[in-house]
Parts: structure tokens; sequence; C-alpha cells
């Protein structure tokens, strides 16, 4: 094929000019196949984040009538092994699972027994400022991933830091008492948001919301196939009487 056409096709398929130089210098087939193999993986991820979203636009326009099942909860406060990072909307996609992994490792390390599932604590600026902006610096909101532990009976002391720094190391720490308006979301974490406005409606429509943390809760493994994950939703409420 002449070279002039090998290079519109190879646009046309949205290959960057360097790659098309990479291909057309390749010394073998072997290194073209591979540098051709690695932008057609890249389109394949662009084509499935595309369909994703299409899928949420259309979820949006549908009217959503499922349901809303809330839980008041009073959570008790916990010791947890943790993470502190910092994470906007844009960001917490790929952060979350990494975070959870980080976390997991370190419980088995430790031999710490879990009491509960992976939970994530989302200060309310994470709401309000995380990762909206469009254009400059993406703003960016504290949040802590954690995993529920029962410290070692006989004071033995596990080797690791308490500091509350925003540092991305596995810390020691504790998870405050809370009492929450919970419901649970099914499906993608990329449809979060959906339940959140609906939890988020039933706190206002009652004047029942107090400051703190919104938790969630992971209640599938960390690499549980998205469309299946089921995610508790906590919204810090006034305790029922």
């Amino acid at each position: 094929m002449p070279e002039a056409q090998v290079i519109l096709r190879l646009r046309g398929f949205g290959m960057p000019l360097e790659e098309v130089r990479q291909v057309l210098q390749a010394p073998d087939a072997a290194t073209r196949n591979a540098a051709m193999i690695s932008h057609l993986e890249r389109m394949e991820s662009r084509l499935a984040e595309t369909q994703s979203a299409v899928r949420s636009l259309r979820r949006l326009l549908e009217a959503d009538e499922t349901p809303l099942v809330v839980e008041h909860r009073r959570i008790p406060e916990t010791w947890a092994i943790g993470v502190i990072s910092r994470s906007s909307h844009r960001l917490n996609g790929p952060l979350l699972p990494t975070a959870r992994r980080l976390v997991g490792d370190a419980l088995a390390e430790t031999g710490l027994r879990r009491t509960g599932p992976d939970g994530s604590l989302y200060d309310a600026d994470f709401f309000t400022d995380g990762g909206y902006a469009e254009l400059g610096e993406v703003v960016t909101s504290k949040v802590a991933v954690f995993i529920p532990v029962e410290l070692p009976a006989g004071g033995r002391s596990v080797d690791l830091p308490t500091d509350q720094a925003v540092n991305e190391r596995v810390i020691l720490t504790r998870v405050p008492a809370a009492d929450l308006a919970v419901t649970t979301h099914l499906g993608s974490c990329s449809e979060l948001d959906r339940s959140y406005a609906k939890l988020g409606s039933y706190v206002t429509q009652r004047a029942i919301g107090v400051a703190g943390p919104i938790r969630e809760y992971h209640l599938d493994p960390v690499d549980a196939p998205d469309p299946g994950l089921r995610t508790e939703v906590g919204w810090p409420v006034f305790p029922l009487q």
C-alpha cells in the first residue's frame, strides 16, 4: 500500500502523527503491529467510555420510577485502617478502587479482623466544588477510604501511623459515630448521582440533615463487575428519638 494512503488511513482512525511515524518506520511487522494494536486498544477504551456516557444520558432522559427505600441507621464509632487522599468527581473513579486495594492489602498484612464492608467518607465540598470546573485547575476535596476493624485483644500494638495527614499512607484511625439516612444504590458507580439526588431530596424535604461527611459502604469486592455493584449511601441526619 502506498505510504500516503497508509498515512491517510491511519490518520482517519485518529492515530497521532508521532505514532503514524512509528508505524511507517517500524523495522519489522511485529513492531508495526504492536503500535497499531496499542492504538486499537485506546480506541476500544474510548468507545466503552462513550457507550457508558450514552447509557447514562439515556437514563437521565428517562423517568426513574424506582421507589426510594431509606433506612435510618445508627453507626457506632469504630476503629479502622484507611487512607486519606484528595480527589474530585473526575478523579474518584480510578482513585477509589486503588485506595480500596491498598487498604485491603494492609489489612491482610496486619492480621486484624474486618468488622464491616469497605467504606468511604466525603466532605460536603466534594459535592459542591469537587471537580465540576471545566476550565483551569480541578478542585479537589478530602476523601477517606477505610475498612472497619477490631483491635487485637491484650493490648497488642498495631504497626501503623495514626496521623490524619492527607498523604495516601495507610493509617490506623477512628471513624466517628453517626446517624445516617441510608439507601442502597444498585448498579454502576457512574450512576450514583441518581441515588444521591433522591436521598438528598428525602433529607431536605424533611429538614433532618446535619453537618458531617457523607458515607458510602461498598458491599461487593473491589473487582466485582460494575453493573451489579451494591453501594450504600449514608447521609448524616438528626438521630431518631
